[in-house]
C-alpha cells in the first residue's frame, strides 16, 4: 500500500480542484480530512489483518517445531533399537517439517516487517490529520483570503482590458441616449401643438397692439 503517494494525489488534486474552480475552501478541506481519515481507518484495517495472520502463522510454525523435534527424538529411538528403516523415515519426516518451519519463519519475518512499516505510516498518518485538524480553521480563513484576491485580481485585470474600456463607453452612450429621452419627453419639453402656437402669436398681437394705442395716447396728450 503507498499511502504517502495516495495521501499526496489527494491533496494534489484538491488543492488544484480548490484554486481552478474557485470551490468552498472549508468543504475542500474538510474532504481532505475525511479522505485522510479514511487512510488512516484502512491503515489500521490493515495492521489488524497483517497481525492475526502473523499470529496464525506463529501458532503454525510453533506446531511445525514441535513436530520437527518429534520426528528427532523417533529417529533416535529408531537406531537405539535397531531399526534403520525407521530411523530413516523419520530422519525424511523430520526434513520436510524443518523445511516448512522454514518457510513459515520467512513469511513470518516479513509480515513482522509489513506491520512495523505499516505502524510507522500509521504513525505519520495521524499526526498528519492532527496537524490538519488543529490548523483547519487557519486553512480555511488563509484559502478564503487567496480566493477573494484572485477574485479582486480577476476585476483589476477586466478593468484595465479594452473590452472592459469597450463596455465602460457603450454604458456610458446609453445612459446618454436615456438622459437625452427623459429630457425630450418630459412635460417640459412638450411639443406644441398647432393650436398652441396660434395662440401664442394671437397673444403676443395683441399685447404688441395694446402697447402701441398706449404708447400713441401719451403722445397725444403730450
Amino acid at each position: 500500500m503507498n499511502v504517502f503517494k495516495r495521501m499526496g494525489d489527494i491533496i494534489s488534486s484538491n488543492v488544484n480542484s480548490m484554486l481552478d474552480k474557485m470551490e468552498d475552501p472549508k468543504k475542500m478541506i474538510n474532504l481532505m480530512i475525511t479522505e485522510m481519515e479514511d487512510t488512516e481507518r484502512e491503515i489500521r484495517m490493515s495492521i489488524a489483518e497483517k497481525t492475526a495472520e502473523s499470529e496464525s502463522i506463529r501458532r503454525n510454525l510453533e506446531s511445525v517445531n514441535a513436530a520437527t523435534a518429534r520426528w528427532a527424538e523417533r529417529s533416535a529411538l529408531a537406531v537405539d533399537n535397531g531399526n534403520d528403516d525407521l530411523a530413516r523415515e523419520a530422519i525424511i519426516e523430520k526434513k520436510k517439517s524443518s523445511e516448512t518451519a522454514a518457510i513459515l519463519e520467512k513469511n513470518l519475518s516479513t509480515l513482522d516487517n509489513i506491520i512495523v512499516s505499516l505502524k510507522e505510516q500509521l504513525s505519520e498518518v495521524s499526526a498528519k490529520l492532527t496537524e490538519m485538524k488543529a490548523k483547519r480553521t487557519e486553512l480555511v480563513e488563509r484559502a478564503a483570503a487567496a480566493k477573494n484576491k484572485m477574485k479582486v485580481n480577476e476585476t483589476l485585470r477586466e478593468a484595465d482590458s479594452v473590452t472592459y474600456a469597450k463596455r465602460f463607453e457603450e454604458l456610458q452612450s446609453r445612459i446618454e441616449k436615456w438622459e437625452a429621452e427623459a429630457k425630450i419627453f418630459s412635460p417640459d419639453s412638450k411639443v406644441k401643438t398647432a393650436g398652441e402656437s396660434f395662440e401664442e402669436m394671437e397673444l403676443s398681437r395683441d399685447v404688441e397692439a395694446e402697447l402701441s394705442a398706449l404708447k400713441n395716447r401719451n403722445r397725444e396728450t403730450e
